[in-house]
Parts: C-alpha cells; structure tokens; sequence
C-alpha cells in the first residue's frame, strides 16, 4: 500500500455524451454514443467529421464564440459538479494540478487570422492560448490558494495530473488536490490528426478487425484527491482509493507507439508495484483503445506482457467509443467511468466493436454493459512521443 490512504471524494465530468455523472451511467447503461457528425472547414474537405462535440444544451457556445476560453468553461462545467460533490468550499488552501495540451488553442488561431487581414486582434485570444491559462482561470475564479500547476504530457496529461496530485500527497506537500484534464476542440486539431491519416469517417471501433482511425472529441473530468485522515475529519465519505500510478517514456516515435508495447507494460509494472499488487488481482482495465492501427496493437502487446494468459479472465473496455478522444481529459475521464465502474460493479460496453480482431485473442471486449466483480481497476493512458501513464483505483 502507498505511505498513505488516498482517497477520491468528489469527482465531475463532461464530454460528448453530457454533463454530470448520471448523464454518463445513462450512456453506458443504454449503449448511447455522443459521437456524431460536425464541420469544420465550411463542408470542405475532411468535412464532415465524426467528432465527440460537447451537446449544445451543455456548451451553447460555438467553437469560434468560445475561441478564448472553450477549455475553461468545460473545466469549470467538471470542477463546479466536484465541488458539490465532495461537499467543500471553492475557496480554499488545497493544491490544483491541471492536464492539457490543446486548451484554447483555437484562441491562437483566430489570433493569427485575424492579424494576417491586418485587423487588431483582441490580445486575450493569444494569452488564452498559453498552457497554463486554463489552471490560471479556475485557482483565480474559485479563490484556489494552493500549489497551481499545469502538467502537458500529450494524451497522457490526465492521468498525470491525478499522479503529481497523489505524490503531492503522499510527500505532505498537502492534504487535498484537484485534478483535473481538459481538452476543446478546433480545426486546428481537426487538420493535424487528418493530415496524420488518423482518422476515422465512421464511429471509432476500438480492438476491431475493421479498426481505422479515431474520432477527435473534447471534454473535462476532475476529481477531489484527498488524504483519509483529512477526509474522515470534515465527514467526508470516499468514492474509491488511489492505490497505484505508474509512467514510461518510450521515446520510440513522434506518434506512434512502440509496437511490443514496451511502454505500456513498463508503466503498468510500476503502477501495481506501487498499489502493492499482484497482476492477477486486477480485476478490470479501461484502455486507452483509440481504434488506431497500431495503438490498439501496442497497448494489447502491453497488456500481455504484463498479465500473460490471465488477461482472459480481465474485461477490457475504452469509452472512446462513445466519447471520442478526449486527449488530456482522456486519462481521467476514464478514471471517473473506473470510479463509476467499481461503485456499479459494472464494465462499461466497447460500443462498434462488431468483431475484435484476431490478433487480440486473450482479449475480453463486453460489447454491452456487463456485471463483473471489481474490487481493483487498471486505467491506462498513452501519448504521443511514446508518454504512458497508469493508475490502479480501488474500491473502499
């Protein structure tokens, strides 16, 4: 076990498929994906895109008319649902460890074209750009007087956050830290995975023979880390536990990852030598299943590196599916569905995954909601540059 109990008390979340935890348990519950198709680029190509846009009915704001602060608002939708949650004032002392990569970047963007027509651009549109605003905006709004950083470790950046949080601490930095992984959307975005053949004309099929590509999506998640001791004297009750976290640098290709899954099963080795575990006591994993080629083949090499011929008897789940790919938030949207998973004692449905390739022969895919026993769960996450991050959550 860690030096010390770190317990989740409160936690929020917004992607595709809506705002708030219950809107999440619906989806899974009744198979619904928020992926749809959007355009980008006035119709012209790659228009239409399969994307996971936040609904209008949670951010009414289009992507140019929230170009400045889209990743802030989608922040504080996943930071306002955990400060209800855990029960706690907004203003307080506690640290907050933000993860992104994008951010407002589409506010950079409409910098440039606007000051290529020779116009006067509004100075806040390039400032919002800076990886630290999003961190900035939520500790100045909400009167958060701790230890504010913002960690960028590409899709890797959720899981990230939550990990500086737990050895924040676990080295008495602190009592409590938000985490939170944050991600808009932008044509920007939107060009570079194209132009990377990355992306898929249809909803993403993670683990599947017919796999092709992904679909971009954006989103927020946040969660309420905090010490028992710390937890039990203002009556909080736990949601789960952190009990483990591990990362690897791979350092193998600029986007693609090591093909035997080195990384992968480096960061999981020292995630449950951290939780103090055995492989053979993880009772679920939640994968980063982009639905690429070679990312979905990388993480499976991985998995069986780690668990052998037990990865049989482990249901295996990614949510991109009905998400899209959050990038920073992807990590701990997928922690806070690991939290759902455990409280449910429920894996949630790899939805488009009509046949699961072949080569993943040890792998279980639950193509609907499925009861499981989970005491323990595995989140896995992986980034461009060859960056892994794992987290063991476990059940209290």
């Amino acid at each position: 076990m860690p030096s010390k109990e770190i317990w989740i008390t409160g936690n929020g979340i917004v992607s595709a498929i809506g705002s708030g935890v219950n809107a999440h348990i619906d989806a899974i519950s009744n198979c619904k994906s928020g992926i749809k198709l959007h355009k980008f680029f006035n119709g012209t190509l790659p228009d239409p895109c399969m994307t996971g846009m936040i609904p209008e009915d949670v951010m009414p704001l289009s992507i140019d008319e929230s170009a400045a602060d889209r990743a802030n608002l989608l922040a504080e939708i996943a930071f306002k649902q955990t400060f209800a949650q855990a029960a706690i004032e907004s203003n307080s002392e506690n640290d907050l460890i933000m993860g992104t990569t994008l951010g407002n970047m589409h506010g950079g963007t409409m910098y440039y074209q606007f000051l290529k027509k020779s116009e006067n651009p509004d100075i806040d549109l390039v400032k919002s750009a800076m990886p630290g605003s999003v961190g900035n905006y939520i500790a100045n709004k909400y009167n958060i007087r701790g230890k504010c950083i913002t960690v960028s470790s590409a899709c890797a950046s959720g899981i990230t956050a939550i990990g500086t949080a737990l050895n924040r601490i676990e080295r008495e930095h602190c009592e409590r830290v938000y985490a939170c992984g944050v991600d808009a959307l932008s044509p920007f975005v939107i060009a570079g995975f194209n132009s990377l053949r990355l992306l898929s004309k249809k909803e993403c099929r993670p683990f599947s023979f017919d796999r092709d590509g992904l679909n971009p999506g954006e989103g927020a998640a946040c969660i309420l880390l905090e010490k028992k001791e710390s937890a039990v004297k203002r009556n909080a009750l736990p949601m789960a536990k952190i009990t483990g976290y591990g990362t690897a640098l791979e350092a193998y290709h600029y986007t693609k990852s090591h093909p035997e899954g080195m990384g992968v099963a480096l960061a999981i080795r020292k995630a449950l030598k951290k939780a103090n575990i055995n492989p053979d006591q993880i009772d679920h994993i939640h994968a980063h299943g982009t639905a690429t080629v070679f990312n979905d083949l990388s993480e499976y090499n991985g998995f069986y590196k780690v668990f052998g011929d037990k990865l049989s008897e482990i249901p295996v789940c990614s949510t991109k599916s009905m998400t899209g790919h959050t990038f920073a938030a992807a990590g701990i949207i997928a922690a806070v569905l690991t939290v759902l998973s455990i409280k449910n004692q429920c894996v949630p449905p790899t939805l488009f995954c009509e046949c699961k390739d072949p080569l993943f022969e040890k792998l279980i895919i639950c193509r609907k909601p499925t009861g499981h026993e989970i005491k323990r769960a595995l989140v896995v996450a992986i980034g461009f540059g060859g960056e892994v991050a794992a987290l063991v959550v476990e059940g209290v």
